[in-house]
């Protein structure tokens, strides 16, 4: 009975140990199987990161490239712009030029006067042309000195302006597109004092009294 029984044990124990072998082998090759298969999606991973990379530098490479062109044409139009920028002006200044010889031919056949007249327009013409480029005369006769655009040249004594008020105009000045090319150069009034009036006035008075002796 006992020998029965152990027999069955050793074939049980057999037959789990046979399992137990099978079993391991099997998870022996699934891991083998995924070890595999992520070895294989790593590689394809790795793969398309160098295409991302390849193609990434390839478009900074690309970008680089457009950037230096752009920077190129920027620098050519601005050295075109310093070294031709005033040729719209020097153009109409010839037409002044034109004038100018024409006026001196005319004066050289005509009556006195005519060169006056033709300088004149002449003139003209030269503020028009500034005028036309953004450079517009200053007029400040009058107005209330301001040293961002006058420059005082003397004091003088005034009835017909205020302290302060441009009286006289020395030099005209100019601003281009806003900005001050050249200050005008300018006399600003004082007022008189009372005793020169009174001075002036006696003074006249006398004068007028000579006269009538």
């Amino acid at each position: 009975m006992d020998e029965n029984i152990n027999k069955e044990n050793e074939i049980l124990s057999e037959t789990t140990e046979n399992k137990n072998e099978k079993t391991s082998d099997i998870d022996k090759e699934e891991i083998k199987q995924e070890q595999e298969s992520e070895e294989n999606i790593d590689e394809v991973n790795i793969e398309n990161l160098q295409k991302e990379l390849e193609e990434t530098k390839d478009k900074l490479l690309r970008s680089l490239a457009e950037n230096e062109n752009v920077r190129k044409q920027i620098e050519k139009i601005r050295l075109e712009t310093n070294k031709y920028g005033v040729q719209p002006l020097a153009r109409e200044i010839l037409n002044v030029v034109d004038n100018f010889e024409r006026a001196m031919s005319t004066n050289n056949k005509s009556e006195e006067g005519s060169l006056e007249e033709g300088l004149s327009l002449i003139q003209k013409e030269i503020l028009s042309i500034l005028e036309k480029f953004s450079v517009k005369k200053l007029e400040p006769l009058g107005q209330e000195f301001n040293a961002n655009y006058h420059q005082a040249m003397f004091e003088k004594e005034s009835n017909d302006y205020s302290d302060g008020q441009i009286c006289e105009i020395i030099q005209d000045g100019y601003t281009f597109h806003e900005r001050l090319l050249r200050p005008a150069l300018v006399g600003v009034a004082k007022k008189k004092n009372n005793t020169d009036i009174d001075n002036a006035e006696k003074e006249k008075i006398l004068n007028s009294d000579k006269e009538n002796k």
